[in-house]
């Protein structure tokens, strides 16, 4: 195997790891956004929203 060829095949693996890794990113967002937002959270967030409207 000659230098451009193995530059090659070098460019499709680091492609092809790269499209899996983003694969993985992807379904772990999109598990995450279908979570529910517990609510404690949605309390705290109603808290600081009440605190900045009376400081105006």
């Amino acid at each position: 195997m000659d230098h451009q060829s193995r530059g090659a095949d070098d460019d499709r693996g680091r492609k092809l790891r790269q499209k899996r890794i983003g694969d993985q990113l992807r379904r772990l967002y999109d598990e995450v956004t279908e979570e529910a937002v517990p609510e404690e959270f949605l309390n705290l967030l109603e808290q600081a929203d009440n605190s900045s409207k009376k400081q105006k």
